[in-house]
């Protein structure tokens, strides 16, 4: 008898690294419908607006997990070249995004921009993409107002720097927290 084949992925997702600082920028799609959402776009938005097109995708929403610079400093610009919202991150990230610039002007990287979000979000919030759900918590540590989206069907989680390879993500900022 013949093992059924396994159902394909409800999601499907390609890391394209941004910024001089080499963020992992995440496009995410819905595989049934081809509608996308780009997950901290810090910058480089043609490239990004390339890796869209190349894959065939209709960008749908722009996710933010925090407000640092090299996570959220091309998102006023992709958005402006789409007209998609932008949701995400807690509002106790506000002071953050306000910073974008400031930040942008001493890192070099010209065009980033402070923006409002059409969606603050909170811990048990759901974000749609296409025909999936993902589950939205909030993560304060790196940032206080740090969020991770987790789709549990696709056992998929863009977590923006709540952790680092090999390590916990960093709590130095200004009003970070930390548990040690």
């Amino acid at each position: 008898m013949a093992q059924a084949s396994p159902a394909p992925p409800p999601i499907r997702a390609v890391v394209a690294p941004v910024t001089p600082l080499q963020q992992n920028c995440t496009i995410v799609w819905c595989a049934k419908t081809m509608k996308a959402a780009v997950i901290d776009p810090g910058g480089e938005v043609p490239r990004l607006l390339s890796v869209l097109k190349s894959q065939g995708l209709e960008l749908e929403k722009i996710w933010i997990t925090h407000g640092h610079l090299d996570h959220a400093g091309g998102a006023a610009e992709l958005k402006d070249a789409t007209g998609v919202p932008i949701e995400g991150p807690h509002p106790d990230d506000q002071f953050w995004i306000d910073d974008i610039g400031v930040s942008a002007a001493r890192w070099g990287m010209a065009g980033a921009r402070s923006f409002t979000p059409n969606r603050w979000l909170a811990d048990g919030d759901r974000v749609t993409l296409g025909e999936t759900e993902f589950e939205v918590y909030h993560c304060p540590g790196h940032t206080p107002g740090h969020v991770i989206f987790f789709h549990r069907q696709g056992r998929f989680a863009q977590v923006g720097d709540v952790l680092f390879h090999g390590s916990i993500g960093r709590t130095d900022f200004p009003r970070a927290t930390s548990t040690t």
